[in-house]
């Protein structure tokens, strides 16, 4: 697992971060939070929390490195209406955990989606065959993985510049093949690595390629459109 971020992870939240008017949520507006436990990662227990009228957050103190506390970040409109739409599949995260016997440990998940208007439901497992579950969790998997890697390029940044280039190499290995998703949630580190003159110029280039395949939008309430 990558690194943490300096924005915070698993209760999601939508909001407007950017200075954005608050809306009325919409008819598919919904609060997901979802917390993550795998003993021997460097963040064994991470959180991200989405609701319609608030950033999302973010939650995991590393065992090793700056706990970052509480990550803010955006979702873009299209991360939150695909979560929604999931989730909205998953009939209401059942199957839950699988009945397959014997399993790896994968990661304790435990999800709470409520959409709005409706009830609150609860699940935990290690693996599901729930496809819209599942696909879900792997979105937020790779949210976090980018939001946990913004943590540690601005730690890097302050501390340790030269480590930039193979944290940014990375990254981008890992934006290019969708295991990190939702780079818009970085994006004012990104922008801080482009606009610094002192840093290497193929961190400053690969920062500038990140920002280009960040979303369109830098995050938005569940609205009515």
């Amino acid at each position: 697992m990558k690194v943490a971020l300096t924005t915070a992870l698993l209760a999601l939240t939508i909001a407007p971060v950017f200075g954005q008017s608050e809306s009325a949520p919409a008819a598919g507006a919904y609060a997901l939070t979802v917390n993550y436990d795998r003993p021997g990662l460097n963040v064994p227990h991470w959180q991200i929390k989405i609701t319609p009228h608030s950033p999302a957050e973010y939650t995991g103190k590393p065992l090793k490195g700056t706990d970052p506390g509480i990550v803010f970040f955006a979702l873009s409109r299209q991360g939150s209406d695909r979560l929604g739409d999931l989730m909205a599949r998953s009939h209401d995260l059942q199957p839950c955990e699988s009945k397959t016997k014997g399993l790896a440990n994968m990661g304790q998940k435990s999800v709470e989606y409520a959409p709005v208007g409706g009830t609150a439901v609860q699940c935990s497992y290690n693996y599901t065959e729930n496809k819209p579950l599942s696909e879900a969790l792997d979105y937020v998997l790779g949210i976090v993985d980018t939001v946990q890697t913004g943590t540690e390029l601005e730690r890097l940044h302050r501390y340790d510049r030269l480590g930039l280039d193979a944290a940014m190499i990375q990254l981008l290995a890992d934006a290019k093949a969708g295991h990190a998703v939702e780079l818009g949630a970085i994006r004012p580190t990104l922008q801080s690595l482009t606009a610094d003159v002192l840093l290497l110029d193929r961190v400053r280039a690969h920062a500038q390629q990140l920002l280009d395949m960040a979303e369109p939008d830098k995050g938005t309430l569940q609205s009515k459109e």
